[in-house]
């Protein structure tokens, strides 16, 4: 089933918004009320919930390995020792010094913070793609607003993955 994301992302990028809809599903409004065109079937976030999964997925887990290597580590309990990537080439320079041990407190307090948050994005992802699986055969979900801003902001990250892959 093809997405109708077009119309969704034009919408978008004019300043409208994801709304959930009176009679099920979500559609994006605007100043002027609901724009036409840009309704989304309970069926249709569903495809783009597994769309968003395999091309947004692959490539986060990419990055994140990519960009630990690239900025590399301090080495042994924060010494030069064993120091790798960009930190290791400033650390052996001078420009940067060894990090004090306050460092590493805070950054592994914020890593577990984010780590927190990921966790509770992931349960919200999980509990609505629950809802969607198990609406019944031509029937439509009722959403939340904050249901439909995890799927705007899904729509807008797939929105721009799409214009860098029209750029490559």
């Amino acid at each position: 089933m093809p997405l109708p994301l077009i119309p969704i992302i034009s919408a978008l990028a004019a300043g409208g918004s994801l709304v959930p809809h009176a009679a099920g599903g979500m559609i994006v409004t605007s100043a002027a009320g609901y724009v036409a065109g840009t309704y989304l079937s309970t069926a249709a976030i569903g495809g783009l919930l597994t769309a968003a999964a395999s091309a947004l997925g692959a490539g986060a887990l990419y990055v994140s390995g990519a960009a630990g290597s690239i900025i590399g580590g301090a080495g042994l309990f924060g010494t030069t020792v064993g120091a790798s990537g960009i930190t290791g080439a400033l650390m052996s320079v001078g420009i940067i010094s060894a990090t004090p041990i306050w460092v590493p407190l805070v950054i592994g307090g914020a890593a577990a913070a984010g780590a927190g948050g990921l966790g509770y994005g992931s349960y919200r992802l999980l509990k609505l793609k629950k809802k969607i699986r198990t609406t019944e055969a031509g029937h439509e979900a009722h959403f939340t607003e904050s249901e439909a801003k995890m799927i705007e902001g899904i729509v807008k990250r797939l929105s721009k993955k799409q214009d860098q892959g029209n750029e490559a």
